[in-house]
């Protein structure tokens, strides 16, 4: 009838004996090396931030043994070892109200919202309660029967369309009666740049992908009307099984472009797990794992596991022993629930490395390669950043196989729906003006988040401006304890779903390095720039010294124009010699 959630599951210590095929990573000259230079941090205030609804990783998960029974179990004691025990005879809860609510990534009962201890028999949906048990069954019978009754057609066309044994994406016939030169016209409007062989074309409407009826039902109530320019490439692209780098801004709609892949590749594996999302930081592999849950919903056998430090291991232990389809995981957390031989990866069939930028700016280089030489050789590889620097060429260039590049958007400019206000602010006048900003009803609109550049100062400033203007502040950073850091990430943040704000930027010439990339980015927005940036030296030379690295390219580059050229001093080099 139901599965406790806190079981601990008895590992095996053959699982070690598995073998798999390894994804072959090509051969480089020598190791990657990454930037560890750090930029002088830049004081910044943003407001109006979009609330943010709370994650979590409950999912459901498959019917226990033939009649509902527990199966006999075993704890895990990460100190000590393995020790063989049996589950405590703890009656299963009556009442909702004598359940606890849930901790930070815990399950949640889909009827009251406590913690969902529990897992339902016949739906695999979390409940807390026999109470609850009954009212979502109860729920789920009366929204069955006011289907069959509002629209009988409807419903016996989606039993009959019930997914198949496979899935092929094929190109609407809409997409394939438009000319060579309208796609191309349309990839130009939408500042959709590819680069690859044999590249299909972008989709148009989210039903020109041929998903099952439950999933495009999914994409509406999730708020997904029409597709943005990085979805419209990269979803027909990934369907296909090609290996993809891309790169778009922040709030394009990159999740949902690898997520519908990973999904559709997923829905039709046997083998489990067989997709997997890695991702630099918890909040983010949360983040990652609600939107999913959002678009499986109501697909069969279509189950998550979140794998992230900070959060307790035996439960994701338990999660992995569920058959789940889909595993988002950091890299640490995954490699240390692999050295227990407690997932196995060669049945993964598609990885994304989300903000593999910021994956390897943090050091995780080396894990992800690791994590990586551990799945199939066949398996489809998408990597996702923000931006294209060096590091992430030779990273594609040993991952990747005949991968298709795809650039959306202006590269590393200034989210649209935020506006930005640099100012000029000396160090001891910076606490001063921003107690201004605060006390200015135009500009001041909480929530509000302040960037500074060390954990004491987030500390000190956070009191200060409690005390000063009596507003409810707290500080954020990595000393935090996880359910601190998620309960304060409830703020949100500007920039995504088109959500607006603003956004503003104390400079002086102590940030004097980053003087031409700050005037550059910002300038096409529209903002004013403070004189003292604008008349800067530093700005100028800055500015002079890119222009002369931009010529000298461009003289490096054989073009049509230049080639005779380049033959005549190759010529004339050759007969002084």
């Amino acid at each position: 009838m139901f599965v406790p959630r806190s079981l601990k599951i008895k590992r095996n210590a053959n699982d070690d004996g598995k073998s798999c095929v390894a994804k072959r990573i090509k051969p480089d000259a020598g190791d990657l090396q990454l930037d560890k230079s750090r930029d002088v941090p830049i004081e910044a205030l943003v407001t109006e931030a979009a609330a943010i609804p709370d994650g979590h990783c409950s999912e459901s998960c498959p019917p226990l043994s033939p009649g509902g029974q527990l199966a006999e179990v075993h704890s895990v004691d990460p100190e000590q070892g393995v020790k063989d025990s049996h589950p405590s005879e703890e009656p299963v809860k009556s009442f909702s109200k004598t359940q606890r609510w849930p901790e930070p990534g815990e399950p949640i009962c889909v009827v009251c919202g406590r913690y969902g201890e529990y897992i339902c028999d016949k739906t695999d949906e979390d409940v807390c309660s026999l109470e609850c048990k009954a009212k979502h069954l109860l729920q789920v019978e009366e929204k069955e029967e006011k289907s069959k009754l509002c629209n009988p057609q409807k419903a016996a066309c989606e039993s009959e369309s019930a997914p198949n044994a496979s899935y092929v994406y094929k190109e609407h016939p809409f997409i394939l009666n438009l000319q060579e030169d309208q796609i191309e016209n349309l990839k130009q409007q939408l500042g959709i740049l590819v680069q690859g062989q044999e590249v299909t074309r972008p989709i148009i409407d989210f039903e020109h992908c041929g998903f099952p009826e439950v999933l495009n039902r999914n994409l509406k109530k999730a708020g997904y009307e029409v597709p943005t320019p990085i979805q419209m490439q990269m979803i027909p692209v990934g369907l296909l099984g090609r290996d993809i780098l891309a790169s778009a801004d922040t709030g394009s709609g990159k999740t949902a472009a690898f997520l519908l892949p990973v999904i559709m590749r997923a829905l039709f594996e046997r083998k489990t797990p067989s997709a997997l999302i890695l991702t630099p930081t918890r909040e983010l592999a949360i983040q990652i794992e609600r939107q999913a849950k959002e678009l499986m919903s109501g697909l069969p056998r279509m189950k998550t596991a979140l794998l992230v430090g900070g959060l307790p291991l035996p439960p994701q232990l338990y999660r992995l022993q569920q058959h789940v389809k889909v595993i988002i995981a950091t890299p640490g957390r995954l490699l240390d629930i692999r050295k227990q031989s407690s997932v196995e990866l060669c049945g993964i069939k598609i990885v994304v490395v989300d903000e593999a930028d910021t994956m390897l700016k943090m050091g995780f280089q080396q894990q992800v390669l690791d994590i990586l030489e551990n799945i199939p050789n066949d398996c489809q590889t998408i990597l996702v950043s923000a931006t294209i620097p060096t590091s992430i060429e030779q990273l594609a260039s040993q991952l990747l196989h005949n991968p298709v590049r795809i650039i959306t958007g202006e590269k590393n400019l200034p989210c649209a729906n935020v506006r930005q206000i640099i100012l000029w602010v000396e160090d001891p006048a910076k606490k001063k003006k921003l107690f201004e900003i605060l006390n200015d009803k135009k500009l001041f609109k909480s929530p509000v988040l302040v960037f500074v550049d060390c954990k004491l100062g987030a500390d000190l400033l956070s009191e200060a401006v409690q005390k000063i203007t009596g507003l409810k502040s707290i500080s954020i950073h990595s000393e935090k304890s996880q359910i601190e850091r998620k309960n304060i990430l409830k703020v949100g943040r500007v920039g995504r779903l088109g959500q607006n704000g603003t956004a503003i930027t104390f400079i002086n010439n102590n940030s004097k390095r980053l003087f031409w990339d700050i005037a550059k980015r910002v300038k096409p927005t529209g903002s004013i720039l403070p004189p003292q940036l604008l008349n800067s030296p530093y700005l100028h030379d800055q500015k002079r010294k890119e222009q002369q690295r931009d010529r000298q390219t461009q003289n490096d580059l054989v073009t049509g124009a230049n080639l005779m050229d380049i033959i005549r001093k190759h010529d004339k080099s050759n007969s002084q010699k």
